[in-house]
């Protein structure tokens, strides 16, 4: 049988990079390729090959892939994306079950498992059958005659939410720790079990609300719960229980800390939870080799669509590539590698070769979407083959219909990526269904993930019929495994077999033992880590196993080790030195010691008391952050006491600053009087009088930083007497830096000042631009002020462009009837002569523009302010991302460009002491000068000294008239090249391209 299967080692695809004539014009003119053609579009990674795996007709718009015990290649089609069937017809989803019945390593035999599904999105093999997502739900489906077509279904859970095809939940995956983990595909949902084998966890609601979070449940029933991370469409884990998750923007984020982590600490949310192992968003680079397009051209070159994380733990790849992070890219046609490596608590990672990708094609239908590895210890690549991977919610309304979202539908390929070296197992020949437990439970010491991961999901699906055949091997290889890895999951399946209802209680008692010999002796902190998290609360040597952890010098384990034994034992602990010292420079490791009070006892008090110690050889500077956290959780579970004993310690100066910070944070979380709480007898405690007096002399430092300024601006906040509001009036009058003079704004209006509003509202025309916007804010906390900012609006001293849009809506909504009645009438929309300028232009907008035209109109006319394709002068804001912007919004922006503005493009007016004029948008201040920015860029710095009056006008740097400047014909030309820039080039469908 001949099929391209065959290897396309790196040497030969630098032969096929010279394609025949067709080939380049198929992959100019955007048309697809056949796999072999595809194929020799590759450019990978020198030491490794690809090979065909499969592909059109066995497989057609696959979106995920799993390999079961017998070898079968398990296919999930999303044969319906991006909109879903026609109306009145069924779905065309399907899940495909693939075999190589000849051994050739190219799978030619297809059998439809399970057809007519909404949007399945993953899947996981399970007892013979498959766990599938799909359709807002956690489904089970089997064969249970043996002819590979599905015949029994139960819905295990449901209540996902199903807004978008891109967004649902996806990846069930068997974790090491038995339970399957669903990502949630960021939209979350109310989920419900409508199985009686499982029920919410402790402390959880039924049904459980998913917002911000993950799903994963029992995989023999039990509990189902909320996990920290919300992945979009992708998920993977190692050996050691590391979940990685994805999103468009971020293509490997790491799950650092618990649930229960996040859930006991007031200041912690599920977004402290996760951490970007991979660089995201704008810092990250894709190196596409054809032309890559994407829906925002501010994102061009970064990861827009990042999806199918997937951390390798095979061997088919050079042996540098193990656990190494591949994600899939498909708006650039590439799978990128990141080399992991640990990080404390978590990972980090560099590029696995600089500027150049793993793999990646010159075929625009390339669509990678998600990687999974084999038997055989490959990397397989899921290729939905496409010309477009991008659903129409987020394109450009000028996008939305375009006629080839779905081109493609009957196409698909899956690709099998290994080493030039490589000589793995053939597939075909794997053939676990009738294993026995010692040839399983040796299967957890093999050097390829994949047969550990199924040696334990067999094993795991046995343990409700027999679970004794098990329990002497994995006591065995839970210590005397070669690999840390078969250690880790020995322990979690014993912990499976002692949780079953018929489970022998001298085992269960035998697990305990074995938890503790692991703790104090296992030569690797990993599997230390994960015995210490499976000791029994009622393990009478507990204590002395975690003390032993404690003890060693390995800061994550210590971190671990102390939190499980102050929350077990419900007693404080010392916290070693060396914790305390990683700690300082580490987030994650700090989030193990914010534990909640205990006993009564804030156990954070010792913790602070002990780190001001060891100041003086650890630095200011690294306690900082963590002196901060603990200030907190001290006001917050701390008594008076404790607090004065702190400020006993705490001295007058930039430490102490954070310490007093912390704690009037912690202790007004708590809804306790500030004052209260640092008081004695009537009196101030004396540390607390010694910071203030220390972070007065700094905020009225003229010498200091703006930074260091407003930093002490927020300790002397927290005195409310008449000498800080003199205090603070006089720096909001003064030339100080805008940052400060915000901050003692913000003071001011803390303080209930009664002449708060007539000090803004005096003259408002003096105060810098984003100076006054955040005086809108401050006015608008009070109905007294919020009134009297109403009456300056009237009378015209206050402009309304002073208001962003949300302070207008606030107005507009105001609680106080009467208030927002006045602002409604008031802010009316626009003036008549606007309208009616408008309303003139709006009328030729209902022809076609011509792009070209409107580019020539853009040169002459706004070039001087504003950038586009990378010509003009970026004064104003940033116009050339205009995808979600409507012809209609973009003409009254540009008829009326006061109606909607950011304070920082407020026109700012300056008149020297010689009567010169200068005005331009404020971009920097200082003691002694101000700088402009003026038309076609120019920078104009002009000394304090030569200023006579300086003031924020409150309208655009754009100013109103621009239609008489160009005609109504030429706007709708000029509108159509701010909407079709992108697509003049004719490579992407727009709206009109003028040709």
């Amino acid at each position: 049988m001949s099929h391209l299967f065959r290897t396309v080692p790196f040497a030969v695809a630098l032969l096929l990079s010279q394609p025949c004539f067709a080939q380049q014009e198929a992959v100019r003119g955007n048309k697809p390729l056949s796999p072999e053609d595809s194929a020799a579009q590759f450019e990978i990674h020198p030491d490794v090959q690809i090979q065909l795996v499969a592909s059109e007709p066995q497989v057609i718009d696959p979106v995920a892939t799993a390999f079961d015990e017998q070898g079968r290649l398990w296919v999930v089609e999303m044969r319906d994306y991006p909109l879903g069937p026609d109306e009145g017809q069924p779905p065309q989803s399907r899940i495909q079950v693939l075999r190589d019945r000849d051994g050739d390593g190219f799978y030619e035999h297809a059998t439809t498992f399970a057809k007519e599904l909404v949007f399945p999105t993953g899947i996981q093999p399970w007892r013979g059958g498959v766990i599938v997502t799909l359709a807002g739900k956690v489904m089970f489906m089997a064969d249970t005659d043996g002819d590979d077509v599905c015949d029994l279904q139960e819905t295990w859970f449901e209540g996902f939410m199903q807004e978008n095809t891109q967004l649902r939940a996806n990846h069930p995956s068997l974790m090491v720790n038995n339970q399957i983990h669903v990502s949630n595909g960021l939209r979350g949902g109310t989920v419900q079990s409508t199985d009686k084998r499982w029920g919410p966890a402790a402390g959880q609601p039924d049904p459980l609300p998913l917002q911000g979070k993950d799903f994963a449940f029992d995989a023999l029933g039990g509990t189902f719960t909320g996990m920290p991370g919300n992945g979009q469409f992708g998920f993977s884990e190692d050996d050691f229980g590391n979940i990685f998750l994805c999103t468009n923007r971020n293509p490997c984020i790491h799950v650092a800390l618990t649930g229960e982590i996040i859930a006991s600490d007031p200041w912690l949310t599920p977004r402290d939870a996760v951490h970007d192992a991979v660089i995201a968003g704008e810092a990250s680079r894709v190196y596409s080799l054809a032309q890559a397009w994407t829906t925002s051209n501010l994102h061009a070159g970064q990861f827009t669509a990042a999806c199918g994380v997937h951390v390798f733990g095979g061997t088919g790849l050079p042996g540098d590539m193990l656990n190494n992070a591949f994600t899939c890219e498909p708006t650039g046609y590439l799978v990128q590698r990141q080399v992991m490596r640990p990080d404390g608590l978590t990972f980090a990672a560099k590029r696995g070769r600089e500027e150049v990708e793993f793999l990646a094609s010159h075929d625009a239908w390339f669509r990678p979407v998600n990687l999974n590895s084999g038997p055989d210890g490959a990397l397989y690549v899921v290729d939905m083959y496409r010309a477009v991977i991008e659903h129409p919610q987020f394109v450009p309304e000028e996008l939305k219909n375009r006629p080839d979202q779905r081109w493609g539908t009957d196409r698909g390929r899956i690709w099998r990526v290994t080493s030039k070296a490589a000589n793995g197992q053939n597939v075909a020949s794997v053939d676990w269904s009738n294993a026995d437990a010692a040839t399983l439970v040796n299967a957890l010491d093999h050097p390829n993930r994949w047969h550990r991961r199924t040696a334990q999901r067999l094993i795991l699906e046995q343990l409700t019929s027999d679970s004794s055949a098990f329990v002497a091997d994995l006591q065995s290889a839970a210590t005397a495994a070669k690999t840390p890895a078969a250690r880790v999951r020995a322990l979690w399946l014993l912990d499976a077999i002692s949780k079953q209802a018929d489970a022998d209680a001298a085992a269960a008692a035998g697990l305990q033992d074995l938890l503790v010999d692991v703790v104090q002796k296992d030569q690797d902190v990993r599997v230390r880590r994960h015995a210490v998290e499976l000791l029994s609360a009622e393990n009478p040597k507990l204590s002395a196993a975690l003390q032993s952890a404690i003890a060693t010098d390995d800061p994550v384990l210590q971190a671990v080790a102390w939190r499980r034994l102050v929350m077990t034992t419900a007693k404080p602990a010392p916290v070693p030195a060396a914790l305390l010292k990683a700690a300082c420079s580490d987030d994650l490791l700090r989030a193990y010691l914010m534990v909640p009070a205990v006993d009564g006892q804030c156990v954070q008090t010792a913790l602070l008391l002990d780190l001001l110690k060891q100041r003086e050889s650890l630095g200011d500077q690294s306690i900082d952050r963590l002196a901060m956290e603990l200030s907190r959780r001290v006001g917050f579970y701390g008594s008076p006491d404790e607090i004065a004993k702190v400020l006993d310690q705490a001295g007058a100066d930039r430490l102490g600053m954070q310490i007093v910070r912390g704690l009037h944070e912690g202790v007004v979380r708590a809804r306790r009087n500030w004052s209260k709480s640092i008081a004695s007898d009537g009196q101030l405690h004396p540390g607390f009088v010694r910071i203030q007096a220390y972070a007065k002399s700094i905020a009225e430092d003229d010498a200091a930083t703006a930074a260091a300024r407003t930093d002490a601006l927020s300790i002397v906040r927290l005195d409310r007497s008449d000498e800080t509001t003199k205090m603070l009036v006089e720096l909001f009058e003064s030339d100080a830096p805008t940052a400060v003079r915000s901050s003692a704004i913000d003071g001011l209006a803390a303080s209930g000042d009664p002449d708060f509003a007539t000090r803004i509202l005096s003259d408002p025309g003096r105060l810098p631009p984003a100076l006054l916007r955040t005086c809108v804010s401050a006015l608008l906390r009070r109905a007294d002020w919020t009134a009297a900012m109403l009456d300056s609006l009237e009378a015209g001293s206050l402009a309304p462009a002073a208001m962003d849009l949300s302070q207008t809506n606030r107005l507009r909504n105001h609680s106080n009837k009467e208030l927002a009645g006045r602002a409604r009438k008031l802010l009316a929309s626009l003036s008549a002569d606007r309208q009616a300028v408008i309303d003139r232009y709006r009328k030729a907008m209902a022809g076609e523009g011509n792009s070209n035209a409107g580019k020539l109109i853009f040169t002459q006319q706004c070039a001087a302010c504003h950038v586009m394709q990378g010509k003009g002068h970026a004064v104003g804001p940033d116009i050339s991302d205009s995808r979600t912007k409507t012809p209609e919004q973009l003409l009254v922006s540009i008829l009326n460009p006061g109606a909607a503005i950011d304070a920082n493009y407020f026109r700012y007016t300056v008149v020297t002491i010689d009567g010169q004029v200068q005005d331009g948008l404020l971009v920097e201040e200082t003691a002694n000068a101000i700088t402009l920015k003026q038309a076609e860029g120019k920078m104009t710095t002009i000394d304090r000294e030569d200023i006579d009056q300086a003031r924020t006008t409150s309208v655009s740097l754009m100013p109103e008239g621009f239609e008489q400047q160009i005609s109504p014909e030429q706007m709708r030309d000029l509108i159509a090249y701010i909407k079709n820039w992108r697509y003049l080039s004719g490579a992407i469908p727009g709206v009109a391209t003028g040709d």
